[in-house]
């Protein structure tokens, strides 16, 4: 039984080469299912390419010890193989990215010589597609049903694969604070907590990574102190003083110098293509 495993997993891991995703928040969901499967017996295929041409899944995970079920509340639905789909905050999970998913699915399996039953799959989505899952029930006979745990839901029907939904937005369960983290729309508190919970990591490396990232994303919380009350003032000022101390501030501010300079140059750009002068756009945007 090891050594036929062995093989399949060889077989469907030699000819693929890990890649780092194309889409920056399924980059920051790619190290988050990285940490939070760190002690876990597993491989992670971000990208796994089924053909030579451009056709992706966004994440491959493989369970090297098949009959362990993690102990997560998104992932103890894993299977031996696992097809993971996110979609972050400007993507949309529609009824074409559902059926892509299936495509992949179906040749996944036949590449790898799996049987239905060994593979998963989860589609991980920041809202919640409402109008996807009204054309799974009423035009495809799909039956929606919720877990136990808030945020998922199960999708099944005759001859269906495994799949579930898990929408971040909705998720409550504490062992999946990292990937409900995975948004743009942080208050200020969110973004203290989170720096509260990196801290109580030991400040794991993965996460330094995706903290930064997550708070580039969020970064107009850090504009809106003028707006905050006392309370909100004094929780934002634990979120400086970390960025100070971890260095995080430094590259903040390198990176909103180049996001400043890089609107600044698109509205001169825009404002000569409405027909004004070099000269005009000097004055108006003050350059010599």
């Amino acid at each position: 039984m090891g050594k036929k495993m062995q093989t399949t997993e060889q077989s469907a891991e030699q000819p693929k080469k890990p890649k780092k995703p194309r889409n920056k928040w399924t980059y920051i969901f790619v190290q988050v299912m990285e940490y939070l499967l760190r002690n876990h017996n597993v491989q992670i295929i971000p990208e796994f390419e089924l053909y030579k041409a451009p056709m992706r899944i966004d994440i491959v995970i493989i369970k090297l010890l098949e009959k362990v079920v993690i102990k997560n509340t998104v992932m103890k639905f894993f299977r031996a193989y696992n097809i993971i789909e996110f979609k972050g905050p400007t993507d949309n999970l529609n009824i074409q990215a559902f059926d892509r998913v299936l495509s992949y699915f179906h040749s996944y399996i036949s590449q790898n010589s799996l049987n239905i039953n060994d593979i998963a799959i989860t589609l991980v989505s920041i809202k919640k597609p409402e109008n996807l899952l009204e054309i799974l029930k009423i035009d495809r006979g799909y039956k929606i049903s919720s877990a136990k745990a808030s945020g998922i839901y199960y999708i099944k029907a005759v001859a269906s694969p495994a799949m579930q939904l898990v929408v971040n937005s909705e998720l409550s369960a504490r062992d999946v604070d990292w990937i409900k983290a995975i948004r743009n729309d942080w208050t200020v508190e969110d973004g203290v907590e989170l720096v509260k919970k990196f801290e109580s990591t030991g400040e794991d490396k993965i996460l330094r990574e995706v903290l930064y990232s997550l708070c580039i994303a969020n970064n107009d919380i850090l504009e809106e102190v003028e707006k905050m009350t006392a309370d909100e003032r004094k929780t934002m000022k634990f979120l400086s003083d970390w960025s100070k101390k971890s260095g995080m501030a430094q590259k903040w501010k390198q990176e909103g110098v180049k996001q400043g300079e890089q609107r600044a140059t698109q509205q001169i750009i825009t404002f000569l293509s409405q027909g004004h002068s070099l000269e005009e756009a000097k004055k108006k945007f003050a350059f010599a």
